[in-house]
């Protein structure tokens, strides 16, 4: 009877050991960690950062103003050691689908511990931001955006798979 018992706890240890458990939902994955791509103003930008994500849920963190034809985007983020600040910028009327240019229309102040780098607006090499949704009732704007910067003593930065769900000022 003890064989047995043994046999039976060896047995069900081993299946719960040699099991891969999916049941996290790939939250290991950093494009899992960013927040959801919504259109409903919630206030949430997210970015990878040199593949490292980036969460911003807080709305006193975030800005956007869209008047005379242009959109800024602005959002900052803390953490123990590091600061970093992002701005978008696109010009003319917001047609969704539409592909606006970052390149010369963004920049990102990034400071710390060990760092403290400002990439001017002239800095950004490559990069692009679509608008998803644009709601000029409710002042809300959704899109995707994605820029490569770099300047003198600072490494580059490459800005992947961002995202942004905000309210608006007219």
């Amino acid at each position: 009877m003890k064989k047995i018992l043994l046999s039976l706890f060896i047995l069900s240890l081993l299946s719960t050991t040699s099991c891969n458990n999916d049941d996290d939902n790939g939250s290991n994955d950093p494009i899992d960690q960013l927040p959801p791509p919504t259109q409903t103003g919630e206030n949430t930008i997210g970015y990878l950062f040199n593949g490292i994500p980036v969460s911003i849920t807080n709305s006193s963190e975030i800005g956007a103003f869209y008047q005379q034809l242009q959109l800024q985007i602005g959002a900052d983020f803390d953490d123990d050691n590091e600061s970093l600040s992002i701005s978008l910028l696109a010009n003319g009327p917001l047609i969704i689908d539409t592909e606006y240019s970052l390149i010369n229309n963004s920049f990102v102040v990034y400071w710390g511990d060990s760092v403290n780098c400002f990439y001017d607006i002239d800095d950004t090499y490559q990069g692009s931001m679509i608008i998803t949704y644009f709601d000029d009732i409710n002042y809300i704007i959704s899109g995707t955006f994605e820029f490569s910067t770099v300047t003198d003593d600072c490494e580059i930065i490459n800005i992947t798979e961002g995202r942004f769900d905000v309210q608006y000022a007219p």
